[in-house]
């Protein structure tokens, strides 16, 4: 029976074709989502064997929802990463041009990322946030002087005309995606590990558990504070470091997070980017 990979829907979206680089043995069906949410509860209940979401973008960062789902739900881990570069593409219907637009759709982040071409080039267009890019280019096509900032892939499959390619302010513009499963990698030898912590109130806090990581020369390639959505000024601290959670010098760390910290949950440890296939 074939693995079912969640994304977030529809297809069209960059969450699908990171989906696609995924499944590119095509041995896992693909199952489109509404949001980010369906598809980690989908797979915290057993609906889905995998799901691969968005969370972190290189310029408009962390994808909230994510981060949020990911430190509450029990028995959801990360098992694989992978980057992907994001190419936003301007889309109109046939016949529409740059002076026509009076309208710009697009999923919140592509908009923030195409921020300089839009004010340069479509300075007088209202920029109109909806969930998807996908979403976007289907009101495009169907609203008169419209347009959205989409994947190239979303012109084939919505009719729509190419008017500008690359449009992201910055060449370099990635995504972070995540798989996540019930179960997260075995070590491979090259590995990072996602966790999450809370750490005690008082002076030098966070400095000392770092400390941790750092006598034991434990890389730290992420970290991030959020609220805890309790109290004000409670955070908890999202970290990425190198190594797996099952070897030294990670292994032996745990244990005394375990003691120091008020809150210590496991995000996954998998492969480090740089090996999508299953």
């Amino acid at each position: 029976m074939a693995i079912t990979l969640g994304y977030l829907g529809p297809r069209g979206t960059f969450s699908e074709e990171a989906a696609l680089l995924y499944n590119r043995s095509g041995e896992r069906r693909l199952q489109e989502y509404g949001t980010i949410s369906e598809v980690i509860e989908g797979v915290g209940s057993g609906a889905i064997a995998e799901g691969i979401v968005p969370l972190e973008n290189s310029l408009e960062g962390s994808v909230a929802v994510t981060l949020d789902l990911l430190s509450q739900l029990e028995g959801v881990l990360i098992r694989r990463e992978l980057v992907y570069p994001i190419h936003h593409c301007l889309l109109a219907p046939p016949g529409v041009n740059l002076s026509g637009i009076r309208r710009v759709y697009s999923h919140p982040q592509a908009l923030g990322q195409c921020r300089r071409f839009l004010q340069e080039k479509l300075p007088e267009a209202a920029c109109c946030p909806v969930e998807s890019t996908a979403l976007a280019a289907g009101l495009a096509q169907r609203h008169k002087g419209s347009a959205a900032i989409a994947p190239r892939r979303a012109a084939e499959l919505f009719n729509l005309r190419l008017l500008a390619e690359g449009v992201q302010d910055h060449n370099d513009n990635a995504t972070r995606f995540v798989v996540v499963a019930r179960r997260d990698h075995p070590p491979t030898g090259r590995d990072k590990t996602s966790l999450v912590l809370a750490i005690p109130d008082g002076p030098g806090s966070l400095y000392r558990i770092l400390g941790y990581f750092a006598r034991r020369q434990i890389n730290l390639t992420r970290i991030e504070s959020r609220p805890a959505r309790r109290n004000l000024g409670e955070y908890l601290f999202f970290i990425d470091c190198e190594g797996h959670r099952l070897n030294p010098p990670l292994k032996e760390l745990w244990p005394q997070l375990e003691r120091e910290v008020v809150f210590l949950k496991l995000l996954g440890s998998y492969p480090r980017h740089g090996r999508p296939e299953a």
